[in-house]
């Protein structure tokens, strides 16, 4: 099997309370009415690249083997992946592991097919965990509210801090309208203006106050757990992964979708437990 060439320590740390968090999950449920299900939006080919801390590389499982060797496991397994030789490797994954028969493997987007997986499923009968772990900005607002109208998923999701900082430049007015856009449908708003922009203490030569944020994350990262903890029962605090320029290059979230006082309870203690450890 290739390995896809993906992060750093910061990656295996993620996928270390993924593979934690799975295993309470599987077994707190297994006595449960419910067909468990197991979704990796972004599911590449089940083997990972990484730097090794000791200088050079080191290949690692990726979340797609990681859920399949979890004992007891899922039920069913969806795997959606675009890369053609991506869904290659899975495919020979599938067909060798034990439990090959309870993947399905879908080509495409997470944004075009999540839905899909979403509304075609009674969600009263099911309960699941999904992983999201997109390179970028790919999953919008609209997605992420359709996941927590399940209220069945409990749900991992690595935002790109950098890409959107990226997207919303220190000086307001340099935003194009491509990038607006981008930040609006991430944020299912047009309030991130006035939450990261604020005007100057001075203005300029001509009178004009042209808004600017400050050179930092903070601002961008308080805004987005805002907005996720609008659509979801509970969301944890974020977890800050990677680093460049004293900057977090991503910010790993926990999100319950299941409104139950019980289910967020249990979830809320284990997953601040799991995600303690990578603080």
């Amino acid at each position: 099997m290739t390995a896809n060439r993906f992060g750093g320590g910061w990656t295996s740390d993620k996928l270390a309370a993924l593979k934690d968090y799975l295993q309470f999950y599987c077994l707190a449920l297994s006595r449960q009415p419910y067909r468990l299900i197991y979704i990796d939006a972004f599911a590449g080919t089940g083997r990972c690249r990484i730097k090794s801390a000791a200088g050079g590389e080191k290949e690692i499982d990726g979340s797609a083997r990681i859920a399949l060797d979890c004992s007891p496991g899922f039920r069913d397994y969806k795997f959606i992946e675009p890369k053609r030789k991506h869904i290659r490797e899975l495919e020979e994954l599938k067909a060798a592991h034990p439990k090959g028969a309870q993947v399905s493997i879908a080509k495409g987007t997470a944004q075009d097919l999540l839905p899909m997986v979403l509304l075609g499923r009674d969600w009263s009968k099911f309960r699941g965990v999904l992983f999201l772990d997109p390179f970028g900005l790919q999953c919008d607002y609209g997605l992420l509210k359709q996941i927590a109208e399940t209220k069945a998923l409990d749900v991992f999701f690595l935002v790109s801090l950098s890409g959107l900082y990226r997207q919303a430049a220190v000086r307001e007015s340099g935003i194009d309208e491509g990038k607006a856009n981008k930040l609006t449908s991430f944020l299912g708003t047009t309030d991130w203006r006035d939450a990261i922009y604020s005007p100057p203490t001075q203005g300029d030569l001509f009178g004009e106050q042209p808004r600017e944020r400050e050179r930092g994350w903070q601002a961008i990262l308080q805004f987005t757990t805002e907005r996720l903890r609008g659509l979801f029962p509970y969301v944890a605090d974020p977890v800050k992964l990677g680093s460049a320029n004293n900057a977090p290059l991503f910010a790993l979230y926990f999100a319950v979708a299941n409104d139950s006082p019980q289910a967020l309870a249990l979830a809320k203690r284990v997953s601040t437990d799991i995600l303690s450890k990578i603080r």
